[in-house]
């Protein structure tokens, strides 16, 4: 039985938006449409056309439902997104203070440097000088303790 109609390629109109903007609108009464140059002796006769209209409803639901899929995938994106600008300016502001202590640590490491450069010479000098007050100190209380020894004896 020879079908009452020739299936050839059916050309439609698709809206091509891209991403988000693409799902949220959805497609329109007119995306799905048949060019002007089609024939009207090439229209499918009523129950095929029946037929082919519920196929059209159904792709319609599925596409809604895609398109819900879509928005909760891309909500879910954007709150993840979200989520890791928030801990990246999280992370930031915690390297930003790590630095900061570190540049102050280094500054205190130059500041003992300097300290340390300075009261290690002084430390040297004060060592000598109480050895040398220790030395004449000694010397003194030894020549004191036998003075008097020297003019009892005599």
């Amino acid at each position: 039985m020879e079908p009452l109609y020739q299936a050839g390629p059916i050309f439609m109109k698709v809206n091509t938006l891209q991403g988000k903007k693409m799902v949220e609108s959805g497609l329109q009464s007119g995306d799905f449409s048949l060019p002007q140059s089609w024939p009207s002796s090439c229209v499918p006769p009523s129950p095929d056309l029946e037929l082919l209209q519920q196929k059209v409803a159904a792709v319609q639901r599925e596409l809604e439902d895609f398109k819900k899929e879509a928005l909760q995938a891309i909500h879910y994106l954007e709150d993840a997104f979200c989520e890791m600008n928030g801990v990246l300016a999280q992370q930031e502001e915690q390297a930003a203070r790590v630095k900061q202590r570190l540049r102050e640590e280094e500054d205190r490491g130059v500041v003992r440097n300097k300290v340390l450069t300075f009261l290690l010479p002084r430390e040297k000098q004060l060592r000598q000088h109480c050895q040398r007050l220790e030395y004449l100190l000694l010397r003194q209380s030894r020549d004191s303790l036998g003075a008097p020894k020297k003019i009892q004896a005599s």
